[in-house]
């Protein structure tokens, strides 16, 4: 008979297993040829080529802790310096004034503020001085294999990377980029990539490394298909905001539901100012901040950075940092 004390520890071990070690548990069940039949089915790349490159691709199980302690998930009293202060808007306005005349190509083109394009370029690699040292390839077989709460979304990233790769003749072993499987100075992810990314200057590449042309203009196209308005505002902190059912509703849905600023503005909520429209679609939010929690009055214009990088905390620093360089759209009533 097995002592009842060996059989409790080996319970205890196999619990102790699942709770730390997911990812190595999950990664079971994707193998690498698992993968690679799923890219000859998915894709038209060569056999070769896959198995090449997802064979030497390494499972890099730290990555999946980066992936669960994003600095994006801090309050916004904590992200905000990390990006809206002088050193960044010194930096800022140096890009802005080295590239204006692609700027305003852009802006002519696509209709989107080159303070906005610069704070997204800034707070994303401090404009190509620090992209990530993680190899592309590892992290998205890692992220694919290992992350189960995405591993779906990875492995169509990693499929559009490949695919990214030998479109623009570049070797998917040298890229290097974040955690994330992000990579260049805009750190667009492959499917994005492929879907916004610019050959600015015609030559035949979308270069998002090196080429300020087509890293501006992929940028500002990004932004122009989610709807990006320059004649919008994009948030405004409230106060006294009234007490009422309406109000109550809005904070709970955030931007899950959008609605007209006139209905709020029919139950007592004061616009902001003359420059937001009563038509316009809008929503309620809260962040904690320096002075505590606070509710944020945010449009399209905000979701649209949003859809850039998920985290309001993002967004909202992008928006303050296009402010510090002058773009008053972006004021959000401090």
């Amino acid at each position: 008979m097995i002592p009842l004390t060996f059989s409790f520890k080996r319970i205890i071990f196999s619990l102790l297993l699942l709770a730390l070690l997911p990812w190595q548990l999950w990664a079971a069940q994707y193998t690498r040829d698992d993968l690679i039949d799923y890219m000859l089915k998915e894709t038209k790349l060569d056999e070769g080529y896959l198995r090449k490159n997802i064979g030497e691709a390494k499972f890099e199980a730290d990555l999946i802790r980066k992936m669960n302690t994003p600095y994006e998930a801090r309050p916004y009293a904590e992200y905000r310096p990390l990006f809206v202060n002088q050193r960044m808007k010194k930096k800022s306005e140096a890009f802005l004034k080295k590239h204006h005349a692609i700027f305003v190509e852009a802006q002519a083109k696509y209709g989107v503020a080159p303070e906005m394009i610069t704070a997204i370029l800034g707070i994303e690699t401090r404009f190509g001085e620090n992209w990530g040292r993680d190899r592309v390839l590892d992290a998205l077989f890692t992220l694919a294999t290992g992350y189960e709460r995405r591993a779906d979304f990875f492995r169509k990233e990693l499929k559009a990377f490949l695919i990214l790769c030998q479109e623009e003749g570049l070797n998917p072993q040298d890229i290097e980029g974040s955690y994330a499987g992000a990579f260049g100075v805009t750190q667009l992810m492959p499917t994005s990539f492929l879907e916004y990314a610019v050959d600015g200057d015609g030559d035949g590449k979308r270069d998002v490394w090196g080429t300020p042309k087509d890293i501006i203009f992929s940028v500002a196209y990004y932004f122009s298909r989610y709807h990006w308005s320059d004649d919008k505002m994009v948030a405004h902190w409230m106060s006294d905001l009234p007490q009422n059912e309406l109000i109550t509703k809005a904070l709970k849905d955030e931007t899950r539901t959008w609605r007209k600023l006139s209905e709020f503005e029919k139950v007592g909520l004061k616009k902001p100012n003359d420059k937001w429209s009563s038509d316009e679609e809008v929503a309620l939010i809260t962040r904690q901040t320096a002075q505590g929690e606070r509710t944020l009055l945010v449009n399209r214009n905000f979701y649209a950075i949003t859809r850039w990088n998920r985290s309001w905390n993002y967004a909202l620093a992008a928006t303050e940092l296009a402010n510090m360089l002058g773009n008053q759209q972006c004021e959000i009533g401090l």
